[in-house]
């Protein structure tokens, strides 16, 4: 466990995306790993019940044990209006063509990360406001999913952005092309709504976390993917 920004901790070594817990009595929670991640978060919150789990966006390796957490401590489950139907079991979980090592791969542990359903509290919305850090704010950037969300909050310059801009290996980069049916889209919103941001700290759902110089690392991004003007 670290604190890249005081105030937001950040779990580590997690079986699926990053964990980013705020500081306090009654935490928030943002993403939550796969299903093998409660461990680690129990430990980790000892004792303390969240208020709130926000899902980045409905892939199991972000929301893995947020039904038993909810069940454990009464937490709110809170995601996007689009995502929330997957989560609660009413829409498919869209299935993705992999190659054949992967589709294997994925079969083969799929005891250890089956999905489980969750009642979403919370149906979040472009421009809502999640009262946690002082206020994280919702940005809508459907593209890996129809209801990807960042969450900004604007007085400190901090960007959780999920799947939709990652950190794997040190090199910034948009959402995973295999799993993202609408790759366009996402890098559509990152040039409309996350460059008119300011923020200089992004937290992503995977790789190491930017705490300086963010917005000018994600321009320089997108300008390699000759996707700036």
């Amino acid at each position: 466990m670290r604190e890249p920004v005081p105030g937001v901790f950040m779990l580590e070594r997690t079986w699926g995306s990053n964990i980013y817990v705020s500081a306090g009595e009654r935490p928030v929670i943002i993403d939550a790993g796969f299903p093998l991640d409660e461990r680690r978060i129990l430990k980790f919150l000892n004792g303390s019940a969240p208020r709130m789990l926000v899902a980045t966006h409905y892939h199991i390796d972000h929301v893995g044990p947020m039904s038993r957490l909810k069940r454990r401590f009464g937490s709110a489950v809170a995601a996007h209006v689009c995502d929330a139907p997957v989560m609660e079991g009413t829409r498919p979980y869209e299935v993705y063509k992999l190659d054949l090592l992967r589709t294997a791969y994925y079969k083969a542990l799929a005891p250890l990360y089956r999905y489980e359903h969750v009642g979403v509290d919370v149906k979040l919305e472009e421009g809502e406001v999640i009262d946690a850090l002082g206020g994280l704010e919702v940005v809508h950037l459907p593209g890996h999913t129809d209801g990807s969300v960042a969450l900004y909050q604007r007085e400190r310059g901090i960007l959780f952005t999920g799947d939709t801009i990652r950190n794997e290996r040190g090199v910034l980069e948009g959402p995973p092309p295999q799993f993202s049916p609408g790759l366009e889209e996402s890098f559509d919103g990152i040039r409309r709504k996350v460059l008119a941001l300011d923020f200089d700290v992004l937290l992503p759902g995977h790789g190491e976390p930017l705490t300086r110089g963010a917005r000018g690392a994600v321009e320089a991004m997108m300008r390699g993917y000759g996707r700036l003007d």
